[in-house]
Parts: structure tokens; C-alpha cells; sequence
């Protein structure tokens, strides 16, 4: 009779652990409840200054995540363009023997059918192969518009970057260069078109 008791009770007390044991599952596993929908919100800032207001009004887009809720402001047209010309201007200023030409590949999404032959033109025209490690690496310092209106579809640009060039075990050199842009807009992103040293 002790046998039966202790049998029925091992197995009433494997029961219960499994019992709690899968409760804890799913209360673990429960994900919360996320509004998968996305909107557009127009944010308004109104400055002040000396009877002067300036309104700007911004789009933004809401994504949500099962973790976060990111705001992404969408860009203006400016400010788009900006980002194209200082992030073209950064990576196709910059070079490395290590890298086998992967400063200009990096940047072909950002390039019309004509810069995308220059670029081509530049891989294939230098054919000479330095031997010990080559390095330029540049970092825009400023952007200046030359010739832009809101709404338009072609901009002109010029970018001074300041280079730091590493050549061999050599201590880095410092260089200032301005480079000038044309780019074009297609299908509503702005491309570059041309890019020379000056």
C-alpha cells in the first residue's frame, strides 16, 4: 500500500511540474500586441524671431516594429540631394589598393548611365598597380549649392573634402580638394551626372 501512495503521488507531482512547466512557455512566448499600420504625420515647428516666423512642415513616416516605433522624417528635396552629393563625394574621393576599386562599385547606384562610363573609364585607364599600400580617404568639409531652385530636375555642386593619404609605412599626409557636381534627377532621385577635381 506505501508503494501504490508513493507511486500516485510521483506521478501527481510530474504532472503538476509539467502543468507549470507549459504555463511558463506560453506566458514567455506571449508577444505583445503590435498595430502593424503605418502613417504619414505632418509635424509643424513655428520659430519666433523679431516679428519673423518660419514654419517648417515635415513629413514623417511611422514604421512599427514588434520591438520599436521608429519615426523616419522623409527627407525635402534639398536636403535629399545633400545626402547624394556628400555621400558620393566621400566614397568615390576615397581609394585603396586593398580594395580593388570598390570605392566606385560602391557608388554606382548613385550614378546616371554617363558618370557610370566615366567611372568605367577611370577603372580601366588605371592599369598601373602600385605595390606597396595607396590610400585616400576623403571627408566632406562643405557643400555649397551653385545652382539649384526647388522643384528642379538638375543641381550643380561643389564639395570641399579634406583628403588624408596614406602611402606605404609613411606617417598620412593632409590635402584640401573641391570637387564640382552636376547631377540630374531620375524618377525622383537625384543621380550624379559628372564629377571633376578642381
Amino acid at each position: 500500500m506505501n508503494k501504490r501512495i508513493l507511486i500516485t503521488i510521483v506521478v501527481a507531482a510530474g504532472v503538476l511540474l509539467l502543468g507549470a512547466l507549459i504555463i511558463l512557455i506560453i506566458v514567455l512566448r506571449r508577444q505583445p500586441v503590435v498595430d502593424s499600420t503605418s502613417t504619414n504625420t505632418n509635424i509643424n515647428t513655428t520659430t519666433t524671431q523679431t516679428n519673423t516666423a518660419v514654419t517648417t512642415n515635415t513629413n514623417a513616416v511611422v514604421t512599427n516594429d514588434a520591438t520599436t516605433n521608429t519615426i523616419v522624417p522623409a527627407l525635402d528635396d534639398e536636403s535629399a540631394l545633400r545626402r547624394v552629393i556628400n555621400n558620393f563625394s566621400e566614397r568615390f574621393g576615397s581609394y585603396s589598393t586593398d580594395t580593388n576599386y570598390e570605392n566606385i562599385e560602391l557608388t554606382r547606384s548613385l550614378m546616371t548611365e554617363t558618370m557610370s562610363k566615366t567611372a568605367d573609364s577611370i577603372i580601366n585607364k588605371d592599369e598601373q598597380k602600385q605595390t606597396e599600400f595607396y590610400s585616400i580617404e576623403s571627408k566632406v568639409m562643405n557643400t555649397t549649392l551653385t545652382d539649384y531652385t526647388p522643384d528642379a530636375t538638375g543641381a550643380t555642386a561643389e564639395v570641399s573634402v579634406r583628403q588624408t593619404i596614406i602611402a606605404g609605412q609613411a606617417n598620412p599626409s593632409y590635402q584640401n580638394k573641391t570637387a564640382r557636381l552636376t547631377l540630374v534627377k531620375v524618377k525622383d532621385t537625384w543621380k550624379v551626372d559628372s564629377f571633376r577635381w578642381l
